[in-house]
């Protein structure tokens, strides 16, 4: 089964997700989460080395 967040501190990575249409949930402690919809498919520009996939959601 698939992870259900995406979660990235780098702001750029951030920026790159939202446009790609990624929905933002929480933006904490610079921490931004975002849920991590299988029909949305990461571009070339992300680095996916600053990408972590969790089940957790710490709101």
């Amino acid at each position: 089964m698939g992870k259900k967040f995406i979660k990235v501190s780098d702001v750029e990575t951030a920026n790159l997700l939202t446009k790609l249409g990624f929905q933002l949930i929480d933006k904490t402690s610079g921490i931004y989460t975002f849920l991590n919809n299988t029909t949305t498919k990461f571009s070339n520009d992300i680095d996916k080395s600053k990408v972590q996939y969790s089940n957790v959601l710490f709101i």
